[in-house]
């Protein structure tokens, strides 16, 4: 990193027409944000080692989330679109829908990606959490370890398909009523987990997104790694069960640096570096959890990226709108959209993707093939649904002025008017291909760093992946 900066000094030195100030500001950068090993700690910005280092961080941080979800659930609690108004256009102007679905979802998808679990150094949850702990151990509750099935993430994969099938059957991104129930059981949740068990029960086996920030956030440029003063001891540090001074992977850190608070200067650092960074530890197969979430939202993804171009959606949902048509139930016909695409979609897809791939020479089981393909896979995904997000973030942001202007308004409105997206559909598709052929190559990438015996076609399900997202988004830009 720091052999780049000097590079990119020496451009704007011998660049005439490049401003001077740049190269003031690279070397601004340089000494503020020591490298070490090639990456950034940003414990070296004297303003932010401060700040993670007082007691209450993350602490007052969360404390502010946790009131904008308390308000966004109470605000919306029991409203429904007036008569006569289109729900999904409504739901662009109510402040709780809008912000939830239309700007913290894609956000959270972005930040994921980008910085690793980012957003659960923030979250309200594990400070409700950690209530609803203090309140078991007030009244006597015998506050148990989370059993390893459940730590595994299995509930986990179960809740995020049950969120995703009430957005396909029920249409909760769409009603604030909804939305408002939403919240309220989140919070609930986590309240409940932290009450019957122990050691940030919620977020490790509760949380609904905890799958999607750890398999996304794999590869994020923001990471707590051990220093080179670390020592074993550090391992009590840490309220997440995880041993500080052998971190190697984003998927399970919470960002929250209480390790870095407890232990001495130099044992623990809070890194900026590249993307899936090479001294990352890595798993050839990954576990059935990751595996089945990989695949149920692959193929959500899937039809998210279709609802951009209409006709690519009607061909992805011929199938459950003809069998609901048959079967005479208009009212299921989102539900079987749901199953279609979080199930019978991904199921045959991958099952043909590894029956070709023993075809040609592959060893391992079809099971065995899924936990192989998974992780590669979820590096595009991943962009896939940053690419959804940017989309439908475009268009529901510019009706956040007037939302959180005139909320009574927006609501009672019946005659809202759609404002100009902040991009146009086919730039944000440009942006989209860009993304997805990076991600292919960090894919194909990552199947080497992690095993480099894998089979020769092992990149194979990325390319096919890639190339059906690429088809998908090139239909927003020609259509």
């Amino acid at each position: 990193m720091i052999l780049a900066l000097d590079y990119i000094t020496e451009i704007v030195y011998d660049n005439r027409n490049m401003n001077r100030f740049a190269a003031a500001a690279v070397k601004v950068i340089r000494m503020l944000a020591p490298a070490v090993d090639g990456d950034f700690d940003l414990l070296g910005v004297p303003a932010i080692r401060v700040a993670i280092l007082r007691r209450e961080f993350p602490g007052v941080l969360r404390l502010c989330a946790l009131a904008v979800f308390v308000a966004l659930a109470v605000l919306a609690w029991g409203v429904f679109a007036p008569s006569g108004v289109n729900a999904k256009l409504f739901a662009k102007t109510h402040p709780s829908t809008l912000l939830i679905w239309g700007v913290w979802w894609p956000a959270m998808v972005w930040v994921a990606v980008l910085f690793g679990r980012l957003w659960c150094m923030v979250c309200p949850l594990e400070l409700v959490s950690a209530a609803g702990g203090r309140a078991g151990e007030a009244i006597g509750l015998p506050r148990r370890p989370l059993p390893g099935w459940i730590a595994s993430g299995a509930v986990i994969v179960g809740l995020y398909a049950l969120i995703q099938l009430l957005v396909a059957g029920a249409h909760i991104n769409r009603v604030p009523a909804y939305t408002s129930l939403f919240l309220i059981g989140l919070l609930t949740t986590a309240m409940f987990a932290g009450a019957f068990f122990r050691d940030r029960a919620f977020c490790r086996g509760f949380c609904p997104v905890g799958l999607l920030l750890g398999t996304y956030g794999r590869g994020g440029m923001l990471a707590v790694r051990p220093g080179p003063r670390a020592v074993p001891a550090d391992a009590r540090t840490c309220p997440s069960l995880l041993n500080p001074p052998k971190l190697d992977s984003n998927k399970d850190c919470l960002v929250c640096c209480k390790c870095v608070q407890a232990c001495e200067p130099g044992h623990m650092r809070l890194l900026l570096r590249a993307p899936f960074s090479q001294r990352d530890g890595r798993q050839a197969d990954a576990p059935w959890p990751v595996t089945l979430f990989v695949m149920l939202v692959s193929g959500f993804v899937t039809w998210e990226l279709t609802t951009e171009w209409p006709a690519a959606e009607g061909i992805f949902l011929t199938v459950p709108v003809f069998i609901a048509a048959k079967l005479g139930w208009p009212w299921a016909a989102g539900w079987l959209e749901g199953v279609w695409a979080l199930v019978v979609v991904p199921l045959s897809m991958w099952t043909a993707l590894a029956a070709v791939l023993r075809l040609l020479g592959a060893r391992e089981s079809v099971g065995g093939l899924w936990r192989k393909m998974a992780v590669p896979l979820a590096v595009v995904v991943s962009v896939g649904h940053m690419s959804k997000g940017l989309a439908k973030f475009v268009s529901w942001a510019p009706f956040l002025p007037e939302a959180l202007r005139d909320p009574a308004k927006a609501i009672a409105s019946k005659a809202v008017a759609s404002p100009p997206a902040l991009l146009s559909l086919s730039t944000v598709g440009l942006a989209g291909l860009g993304l997805l052929l990076a991600a292919a190559c960090y894919a194909v990438r990552e199947i080497r760093l992690a095993d480099k015996d894998a089979h020769p076609w092992a990149p194979l399900p990325v390319i096919v992946l890639s190339g059906a997202f690429a088809l998908i988004i090139l239909g927003w830009i020609l259509q």
